[in-house]
């Protein structure tokens, strides 16, 4: 389970890829699930967002979920 600041920080950055398009290119590049997970961590980090590769990979896991009930 991933702490409550982790996943403040994790928002905090989803936020800050929506604000900034080459970021947002960045991450979209990623060849798979695991290097996306590993640059997203790395560009987090950069930015003052710390959070580890499993949350994001939970992060995107909810996300499909949710995504999935909502048109399924």
């Amino acid at each position: 389970m991933e702490s409550l600041n982790e996943r403040q920080n994790l928002e905090r950055f989803g936020q800050l890829v929506l604000a900034e398009p080459k970021l947002h290119d960045q991450l979209r590049a990623a060849a798979n699930h695991k290097i996306f997970a590993a640059l997203a961590v790395r560009l987090g980090a950069e930015r003052g967002c710390l959070f580890t590769a499993p949350a994001v990979e939970a992060a995107v896991r909810e996300q499909r979920r949710a995504w999935l009930e909502r048109w399924l």
